[in-house]
């Protein structure tokens, strides 16, 4: 199989300068956020910058509805979609973590660190209107690793000490609920019916009508997970894919992202090379292999555009159809060299 690298198969590549820590498809719109603070907006058919902003990083989570809400270092923004304008700014004090809009709400979470005990000893969780005054204050020891809502309920994926879910009710009420092995949560995701929490223990639980229910892997630390109407599938710390298929994998390192593009699952490995395999989803085969010179830690993709970011501050964009044919061009040029190969090497036999 031959490789190819991920800047051969793009439409076009832009550098942020910096690690990319955020990146979002909103409409016709890329929008990433990095590690020393820059937020950029790029037109998704042609690559153009549509503008820039900068502020204290690192840029920590991006949410978006009549504007675009972002958290960076520590402090929660708002800007125009269409411009970029920085509307207002408050400070949430602490290091930014995750935000989640709620029809006329921002919630956002900080967190303390404690370099003495080398962990996080206190998050603050706060509501916002959309004019940037703050509705609601509520402190916790755990830091959360996933944000949601259930109904009207928001949904906190905490770690140590106490592991679990926090629910917040809408009348800012704080409960914590216990799942099963006391294992902390590394990430989560939404699904149509409800969430889906990693654990460190290398478990999945399901959160759906309010009802858990517990899946047990490798006991490697969850890193990613994929979920649609026909399948689950996970990734660890430890480099394993694993399906409902009935099909897993095993690379070196760690999986990065997960994510189903047409018939297939594109994995992103990181350990001496950085690569992203691109599965068949029925059985977990090899389709092809792309290789990358950085990690790649985030995947998006809607209507045929993939974004990915990497490391060193790379945002690249792929259109499916396009990749796909440049992908199987290589494939037949490869095919037609080994039957040449295998054509010389009978006729060397011959002439013996």
């Amino acid at each position: 199989m031959k490789n190819r690298s991920l800047e051969e198969i793009a439409s076009f590549v832009r550098d942020l300068g910096s690690e990319c820590t955020c990146l979002v498809i909103h409409k016709n719109m890329l929008i990433s956020g990095s590690k020393d603070g820059r937020i950029v907006s790029w037109d998704i058919d042609n690559g153009h910058e549509k503008w820039q902003c900068k502020v204290d990083g690192p840029i920590s989570d991006i949410g978006i509805s009549d504007r675009i809400y972002f958290t960076a270092s520590a402090e929660l923004h708002a800007m125009k979609i269409e411009t970029g304008e920085l509307e207002w700014t408050v400070d949430i004090g602490g290091s930014s973590d995750l935000i989640k809009i709620d029809n006329d709400s921002i919630w956002v979470t900080s967190s303390l660190y404690e370099i003495e005990v080398q962990d996080y000893t206190e998050t603050t969780l706060l509501k916002f209107d959309r004019n940037s005054k703050l509705i609601k204050k509520i402190i916790f020891e755990e830091k959360p690793w996933f944000i949601g809502m259930s109904s009207n309920d928001l949904v906190l994926g905490i770690g140590r000490p106490r592991c679990g879910c926090l629910f917040v009710n809408s009348d800012y009420v704080l409960s914590h609920k216990k799942i099963e092995g006391n294992s902390p949560i590394t990430m989560g995701i939404e699904t149509e019916l409800g969430f889906l929490l990693g654990h460190s223990n290398g478990m999945v639980t399901e959160i759906k009508d309010g009802v858990m229910d517990i899946i047990q892997f490798e006991e490697y630390p969850i890193s990613s997970v994929l979920k649609n109407e026909h399948y689950l599938c996970v990734g660890n710390d430890n480099g394993t894919i694993i399906s409902s298929k009935d099909w897993e994998r095993n690379f070196v390192g760690k999986i990065d992202c997960l994510i189903k593009i047409d018939s297939s699952i594109w994995a992103s490995n990181t350990a001496n090379e950085n690569n992203i395999y691109v599965l068949d989803e029925d059985n977990g085969n090899t389709k092809y292999k792309i290789n990358h010179d950085s990690r790649v830690r985030l995947i998006k993709y809607i209507n045929g555009k993939i974004a990915l970011s990497d490391q060193k501050g790379k945002v690249i964009l792929l259109e499916e159809d396009v990749v796909f044919r440049r992908l199987n061009e290589v494939s037949e040029i490869v095919q037609d060299q080994e039957k040449r190969d295998l054509l010389k090497k009978r006729l060397r036999a011959l002439r013996k």
